[in-house]
């Protein structure tokens, strides 16, 4: 009778992982940083094509205001393809597209740039 020895499981011997720390968003200066840097890449990558100034402010938009000029340009179907149309770069959208959300944009600086009352803090 021959009795065979297990080596003991190296898992079970190790201590539990520590749980995850959550993501620590960088300081301001090193997020301006990294910005600069993933604009360097993109043009570098794109030939140029995503890093034209429309690119830009497209980009720094927030999204919920990309939908919004897509609704009042018309563009899109329905929501989820208005989502899904506001998270593309400038470039990629279609040539007619992007001229009728630089007429909406003309249109609002007309109607909106002068309002102040609006927006003041009661």
């Amino acid at each position: 009778m021959h009795l065979r020895l297990v080596a003991p499981d190296m898992d079970l011997l190790q201590p539990p992982a520590p749980p995850a720390a959550k993501p620590v968003p960088p300081p301001a200066d090193v997020l301006a940083q990294l910005m600069k840097l993933r604009d360097e890449m993109t043009q570098s990558a794109s030939n140029g094509r995503f890093c034209d100034a429309a690119s830009r402010e497209w980009r720094r938009l927030p999204v919920m205001w990309r939908v919004s000029l897509l609704m009042i340009a018309g563009i899109g179907a329905d929501v989820e393809h208005l989502y899904t149309l506001a998270d593309r770069n400038w470039q990629e959208l279609p040539p007619p597209e992007r001229e009728e959300l630089r007429g909406v944009v003309r249109d609002a600086k007309k109607h909106l740039g002068g309002l102040t009352a609006l927006a003041a803090r009661v």
